[in-house]
């Protein structure tokens, strides 16, 4: 994303041209302070737009980060401006989102938020009496360059985990090293990174989650299924359910380490849908040996009913797997992310498995 200084200098420039109607004028003016009185926050910037005898001004905040967090605060901080603008002032104002892209999902939060936005790749939305702008379907001409450390990375996320499966949690860095196994300076770097991202609040030296939803909005965008290596196996079996039965009676060794994720993995944590798959997270490829000869399986290209991947989050697949119904599954975290972008019945399965059982640490847990 751009910085905040370009987007100024850029909106200057092309402010009218993005909004593209002949006639408009568009203008950002310097903050009054007997306006603004002794606020301690104050909005980016105020712009001046004028149209055929009418006048009326912006409340502007510029939105340069991917986070959906600092995204949810920018909007509420541009009500808030709007409420206290408009309470004593005779102009009307205008809440007004600025960035230099805006995704179609955001766009629309926006219009739900009574929100106006522009961002520098097209996107507009703009109306007041006779004015009414609507261009929307610009591509991106902005892509993030990604810097520092992801959160969202192998063995980072084992933060956010923890983290999101005690969301009413507050959490000291030393504490939280101990229970992810990682070292406090690891933890610490980490913790600077969620707290630009506007992911934990601080208080008294202490971390807790501010809005989990909109991380894990953030890690889906950031998560790519395809990551993992598959390895496809036909069962002799009469569906699933009879899959996971051999998998039950299988004498697996102690030092194997497996769970059960997507369709199978979800539906036995919280039934939903129909699937014909069975996905197994293993370590390593003497495992998939092993289970090929418990189960007496083949190796296929097509027809497969019993598919193993070897992670990508190798450090962090398997934490906080759950025993359900005799058998290992994955995180409730881990599911959510391998199933929302997954092409058979996988959204539809992820809000399932969203609102019955993520939802609920969620609740009220913000920050």
């Amino acid at each position: 994303m751009e910085k905040a200084e370009n987007i100024v200098e850029k909106l200057k420039v092309d402010a009218d041209r993005i909004i593209g109607v002949e006639g408009l004028k568009f203008s950002i003016e310097p903050h009054e302070p007997e306006l603004l009185g002794g606020w301690r926050h104050r909005p980016d910037f105020i712009a001046g737009v004028s149209f055929e005898g009418q006048a009326f001004k912006l409340i502007g905040e510029f939105f340069e980060r991917r986070s959906s967090s600092v995204f949810e605060d920018k909007i509420s901080q541009l009500k808030l401006f709007k409420d206290l603008l408009n309470k004593d002032s005779k102009v009307n104002f205008l809440p007004f989102l600025v960035s230099s892209y805006l995704s179609p999902s955001r766009r629309q939060k926006c219009k739900e938020e009574g929100v106006f936005f522009l961002d520098l790749s097209g996107n507009v939305y703009l109306k007041h009496g006779g004015l009414n702008v609507e261009r929307e379907g610009f591509r991106n001409l902005f892509p993030e360059k990604r810097s520092g450390r992801s959160p969202f990375s192998d063995k980072a996320s084992l933060i956010l985990r923890v983290m999101l499966d005690n969301a009413d949690k507050s959490w000291g860095v030393l504490e939280l090293a101990q229970v992810v196994g990682l070292s406090p300076g690891f933890v610490s770097k980490m913790v600077k990174e969620l707290e630009k991202r506007h992911y934990v609040a601080s208080f008294e030296k202490k971390l807790k989650l501010k809005n989990p939803e909109s991380i894990l909005e953030d890690w889906i965008y950031d998560y790519n299924y395809k990551k993992n290596r598959e390895f496809k196996y036909f069962c002799l079996a009469k569906g699933p359910e009879d899959i996971m039965e051999k998998l039950r009676a299988a004498d697996v060794p102690e030092d194997i380490e497996y769970v059960l994720s997507l369709q199978a993995g979800a539906n036995l944590v919280s039934p939903h849908s129909i699937y014909n798959e069975v996905h197994l997270y293993v370590s390593s490829k003497d495992d998939i040996d092993f289970f090929s000869k418990e189960l007496n399986l083949k190796q296929v290209e097509r027809g497969a009913n019993l598919i193993f991947l070897l992670p990508y989050y190798r450090q962090s697949v398997f934490f906080g797997k759950q025993k359900v119904k005799d058998l290992w599954v994955a995180s409730n975290v881990q599911l959510y992310l391998d199933l929302y972008n997954y092409p058979v019945r996988g959204l539809e399965q992820a809000e399932h498995l969203y609102d019955r059982r993520l939802k609920k640490l969620f609740e009220g847990k913000e920050a």
